[in-house]
């Protein structure tokens, strides 16, 4: 009798052990899920919104709000991602195309086009709600940065035309 139980309450023992090391496994899991999900979080739908010049002169606080701003019309831009794919695709097979179809080229080009002044006019938009929201001072500290980009660019422009060209 004393044999039986034993033996029972060794392979008890075995199924309550791997039982815990089962959990243990699986808490770690999901542990490690979210601290790489906290480490590298999904990329958003807007990345950084780039607006040349006016990009580097805004203040991180607003270049998070027109990050924000952007990305409350992220399917806007999911849109135009997919029809650029898209065109891309039928463009390279337009080049490739015996015999060659000028109009088809064109056409795509001229879609190309549309799309990025599309993301200009959005671009426009979004800088425009932003300065709205600006308080005089703060887009005044804005124009003095823009001031000073364009000055760094005028003398980079001037250096490398005044630096000596070297000889073929």
């Amino acid at each position: 009798m004393a044999a039986a139980e034993t033996r029972n309450g060794r392979g008890l023992r075995w199924a309550l052990i791997g039982s815990a090391v089962l959990n243990l496994l699986l808490l770690g899991f999901f542990i490690g899920g979210w601290l790489a999900h906290e480490r590298h979080p999904p990329r958003p739908v807007v990345g950084d919104v780039s607006l040349g010049a006016f990009t580097g002169a805004l203040s991180p606080e607003d270049r998070d709000a027109l990050r924000k701003a952007a990305q409350a019309r992220g399917s806007e831009f999911r849109d135009m991602r997919r029809q650029a794919r898209s065109d891309m695709t039928a463009l390279i097979a337009a080049i490739d195309a015996e015999p060659w179809d000028r109009a088809q080229v064109a056409e795509l080009l001229e879609r190309h086009k549309a799309r990025t002044v599309q993301r200009v006019d959005i671009g426009e938009q979004l800088i425009l709600d932003r300065l709205d929201a600006m308080s005089a001072e703060a887009r005044h500290s804005f124009a003095e940065r823009l001031r000073e980009g364009a000055a760094r660019f005028d003398k980079r422009k001037k250096d490398r035309e005044d630096a000596p060209k070297p000889k073929p």
